[in-house]
């Protein structure tokens, strides 16, 4: 019976020491990468938002993907665009410092909702909306929710359609899971999860090499905070139902827009989602960004500028004569 009682007293032990390191994690990573916005009331949630450029310019609003923050589509594209535009970039609900509701925070719906509510606040008139990944899903079911408030779309390695076979990784649908979820993201992730995420960017960013300094410009080692993390996770285990539930409806939408995509990507099919989105939106136009996996935002910022500008002439009013 000892030696239970022992296991037992050693199992309370390792669990104080990892919750106490979870808590000294996000106490440094906090202050690390403190809040560099303002926030806002979108929807009962508590939005963290970044604004740079004229008040009433033309507006751009970047919508990050999963494992991410605001920073990601902020370094590459913010300074080239805030001089003549209105550039406005957020947190998705449960990520950076966004909060998010306790049930149902991974529906699009919602989300759509959040992203709506930040361009209601933050401007008036409709925006380009640039997003990455699974923020591409966002992005879509706002401009079919909110058409009013949605110019044209960019969108970078998008995620976006179903996929029979689709299957998280273990750590997403663990993280995902009651309880034992909660445990494994407040105690596991803080301590094992930073020193395994070199091999996960890299696969972002595969074939190419990781670009230097990434992980302290894109505010990576926020995510290993115990709630974005598990925020991230329901949201990648819910993606697939979310897609079905909206994908019928992208052969209405007749918002222009430009997909960015890779010939291969370890992340994302391109065939799946970029290539057959291209294929269904009747205003879709298709770019290939070679070698640059999921990040073309990161490694071929170009095309994604010219993207943005080909969709304001495409939906600019044409001058008087």
């Amino acid at each position: 019976m000892l030696w239970l009682a022992a296991a037992a007293l050693a199992v309370v032990l390792a669990g104080i020491a990892l919750a106490r390191h979870a808590s000294d994690y996000t106490r440094r990573t906090e202050a690390a990468f403190p809040p560099t916005g303002r926030f806002i009331d979108a929807d009962g949630t508590r939005i963290h938002a970044r604004e740079a450029g004229q008040d009433g310019a033309p507006r751009i609003l970047l919508i990050h993907g999963a494992s991410s923050n605001l920073l990601e589509l902020w370094g590459p594209l913010a300074d080239e665009f805030s001089p003549l535009h209105r550039v406005i970039a957020y947190d998705r609900p449960g990520m950076g410092y966004s909060t998010r509701i306790k049930r149902n925070g991974h529906a699009m719906a919602y989300q759509a909702r959040c992203a709506a509510g930040v361009l209601e606040q933050t401007g008036s008139g409709p925006a380009i909306i640039v997003a990455h990944s699974l923020g591409s899903s966002v992005a879509l079911r706002v401009a079919l929710d909110y058409p009013h408030l949605v110019r044209g779309l960019v969108l970078v390695a998008p995620a976006a359609n179903p996929f029979p076979q689709f299957k998280p990784a273990w750590w997403a649908r663990l993280s995902a899971t009651p309880i034992l979820g909660g445990i494994f993201c407040n105690l596991i992730v803080p301590f094992f999860g930073p020193a395994m995420s070199g091999k996960s960017v890299a696969n972002n960013f595969w074939p190419a090499p990781v670009p230097v300094n990434y992980q302290e410009q894109a505010g990576v080692p926020l995510i290993f905070r115990p709630v974005a993390f598990r925020a991230s996770a329901l949201d990648v285990c819910a993606a697939n139902t979310e897609f079905g539930l909206q994908s019928p409806r992208y052969g209405d939408l007749l918002t222009p827009t430009v997909i960015i995509t890779a010939e291969k990507d370890r992340i994302v099919s391109p065939k799946r989602h970029a290539r057959a989105l291209a294929v269904t939106l009747p205003a879709g136009e298709l770019v290939i960004a070679p070698d640059t996996g999921h990040m073309p935002h990161r490694l071929r910022t170009d095309l994604v500028i010219a993207a943005i500008r080909r969709v304001n002439e495409l939906t600019s009013a044409p001058a008087e004569r």
